[in-house]
């Protein structure tokens, strides 16, 4: 995933914070996003980055919880 999904998948995540109305679902998507811009400044660097399988894993999360909001 390039620097600038990360960067994406973190916003996506600071506007699905201010719509839910959830207290849990906010601290997950604040955790989450919190880790895509961990993974997006750790991408910075020539041959770093974020495996691969969390990565995978975290998008799965992402997706879970955006779309729970989203409904």
């Amino acid at each position: 995933m390039s620097r600038m999904d990360l960067w994406e998948r973190a916003a996506e995540c600071a506007k699905a914070i201010e719509a839910t109305n959830d207290p849990r679902i906010r601290e997950m998507l604040t955790h989450l996003r919190t880790l895509w811009i961990s993974f997006a400044h750790d991408n910075q660097a020539p041959g770093a980055g974020a495996p691969a399988e969390h990565v995978a894993t975290l998008a799965e999360i992402h997706a879970e919880l955006t779309r729970s909001v989203a409904q």
